[in-house]
């Protein structure tokens, strides 16, 4: 709508969910919200290859965080302290905003349905909420066999970079990065991979989308002789999603009975083949 600042539905979002962790769960939430309401929006959520996704949320997290619209901050799991994640809560100055601006932008009526849906797909967990969207945007198998296959192909092929970066350079964030690569690699081609339902499926294929154009970008800027605790705080973001992405992904292997997550005990070594560096990797990967 004419007159108000690019991001809104953020800050209307927040302000009646108060806080939402994860990135993943706010852009979904964002996305359904959004849609049921059936509100005009500044966002184009592409259907496909990034789920229902725009890359300018991000821009306007960072813009209202700068401004002083929202809070974000990164927070560790009580039980486990390598989980962590963001966090995204509306300051003083976003609640004035809202109330303000968008009061006087929408009707009581629409201003009543968006806070009936932030509060029910809030209290959903994140990954309830993920797979509940992908739903509306399934693929069909032999579209995602295809998608599949092409991914294996890129994997290899970053892999064998990173393989020759990290016999360069010994350090976390390659190794953490191969170990998520090989785990990945190892799942889809199981045979049991099969028992996957379309809708996981979908989510699959479109996390692994999101996660080779990051290592993309990672790769062809040859920026990943680093440590994790060293990364600047873009940087570490875009890990932080990774990563979450990458525990789903282990999820859904457990879940279906495909590879079991590296953090659980029926995980064994030898179901790993990294080479000489295998313990470290190991290490790497529980760590995640």
């Amino acid at each position: 709508m004419e007159g108000l600042i690019s991001g809104w539905p953020i800050l209307l979002t927040l302000y009646y969910a108060k806080k939402v962790p994860l990135h993943i769960k706010l852009q979904k939430m964002l996305f359904l919200v959004l849609s049921e309401a059936k509100l005009k929006i500044p966002y184009n959520f592409t259907k496909h290859e990034y789920g229902p996704y725009d890359p300018e949320i991000k821009i306007d997290f960072i813009n209202f965080s700068n401004g002083g619209y929202m809070n974000v901050s990164c927070r560790s799991k009580p039980e486990n302290s390598n989980w962590t994640y963001w966090t995204f809560s509306i300051t003083k100055k976003g609640e004035e905003y809202v109330e303000k601006i968008l009061f006087k932008s929408f009707s009581p009526k629409e201003m009543k349905k968006v806070e009936s849906l932030v509060l029910k797909y809030n209290k959903m967990e994140w990954k309830e909420l993920v797979s509940m969207v992908y739903k509306k945007y399934n693929r069909e198998r032999g579209e995602l066999e295809n998608k599949k296959e092409l991914i294996k192909k890129e994997l290899n092929r970053i892999r064998s970079i990173w393989v020759f970066n990290y016999e360069k350079n010994n350090c976390e964030y390659t190794f953490t990065t191969l170990a998520m690569i090989d785990y990945i690699t190892i799942l889809l081609n199981k045979k049991s991979f099969a028992n996957i339902d379309i809708t996981h499926y979908n989510v699959l294929i479109n996390f692994l989308d999101e996660m080779l154009n990051y290592w993309k970008i990672e790769t062809s800027s040859f920026s990943f002789c680093k440590e994790i605790s060293d990364c600047k705080s873009n940087e570490c973001e875009r890990f932080l999603d990774i990563n979450w992405m990458y525990m789903y992904i282990q999820y859904l292997g457990e879940k279906f009975k495909i590879l079991p997550a590296t953090y659980s005990e029926e995980a064994c070594l030898e179901d790993f083949e990294y080479g000489p560096e295998s313990d470290k990797l190991w290490i790497a990967i529980k760590a995640t």
